[in-house]
């Protein structure tokens, strides 16, 4: 059986409510030749049940009963992966159907990029559409600002499968286990975000506490990486975190259907919600729950900030 150019790797846990529209949108994708592994991290509900129900050659799926946490499920992606190339999928989210082509295409055309991501719709319940995360383009800008993370959001992530297999994923990260690799990798490394939106992520619920765990994972990546970091440093990263956690709880009393705010969010145009709701309402069909509503997106609330985590 020959190799697929492009693996795809989708890890679930008790994903019954959202796993079939996340595949549906990678069986829609205007590019055929990847593979799809869907490895159970111990789910205790319909999920792996959904996900055998696909008959498609396509489509690789496993599990061993056990619950290891979301790294070291990536790597066990990482070591199974046959295409030149590794997508990162959650199972609560919706690929575009031109994602692949178009980030297949970049990754061709620019050899010396690593990893790359792209814009995202952030959708909360029913598929309303929240905002769009429109990142940083090059890797200047995402990398300027590491106490602050860097907006290269993981589910929307495609890098050649060597890349993968060099720095891998830490396993003892349980939380943020994106930003920590990054830290790791992004001084020998080439990062960029298409502008194209390509992902719908969905947050329909946040939860304070695993924020702040996420903070706090946050911070201690920081300072245990390689460089000279002084009182003063650490110190602004605190200051930093506590600002964003601060404004964190502000939008979370707001109401969850509003932004955790980010620098890179923006309003969508009416053409970007022509094509998430579009989109939505095909997926939705098929999954048999379609929507006769047309949305617009919430109101943006400036000064909030979001984390890079699934919340």
């Amino acid at each position: 059986m020959p190799h697929p150019v492009i693996t795809i790797a989708m890890p679930f846990f008790n994903s019954a409510a959202t796993l079939e529209l996340a595949i549906r949108s990678l069986l829609n994708q205007s590019y055929d030749d990847f593979e799809l592994l869907l490895c159970d991290d111990g789910s205790d509900d319909q999920s792996l049940a959904i996900a055998r129900s696909f008959n498609d050659p396509r489509i690789i799926c496993w599990s061993d009963g056990k619950r290891r946490r979301l790294a070291a499920r990536l790597n066990e992606c990482i070591d199974r992966a046959r295409g030149t190339y590794l997508a990162r999928m959650d199972s609560d989210d919706i690929s575009y159907p031109d994602r692949l082509v178009h980030q297949l295409a970049f990754l061709v055309s620019h050899p010396e990029v690593d990893l790359c991501g792209a814009s995202v719709m952030v959708f909360g319940k029913r598929g309303r559409p929240l905002w769009r995360f429109s990142p940083e383009k090059d890797h200047a800008g995402i990398v300027k600002s590491p106490l602050r993370g860097f907006p290269l959001w993981h589910p929307v992530w495609m890098g050649q499968v060597a890349w993968f297999r060099r720095w891998r994923y830490e396993e003892s990260a349980w939380l943020a286990q994106d930003q920590e690799l990054l830290l790791r990798s992004y001084r020998h490394s080439v990062f960029a975000n298409l502008p194209r939106i390509l992902l719908g992520y969905r947050k329909e619920q946040i939860s304070l506490r695993k924020l702040l765990r996420y903070k706090l994972l946050l911070i201690h990546y920081v300072r245990i990486q390689p460089g000279d970091r002084g009182p003063a440093q650490n110190l602004q990263l605190l200051l930093v975190s506590a600002a964003r956690f601060a404004a964190n709880c502000a939008a979370a009393i707001a109401g969850a259907e509003q932004r955790l705010g980010h620098q890179s969010a923006r309003e969508p145009t009416a053409a970007q919600l022509a094509e998430w709701n579009t989109l939505w309402n095909v997926l939705s069909t098929w999954y048999g729950t379609p929507s006769n509503e047309i949305f617009a997106p919430a109101s943006l609330r400036p000064g909030q900030e979001d984390n890079q985590g699934r919340l």
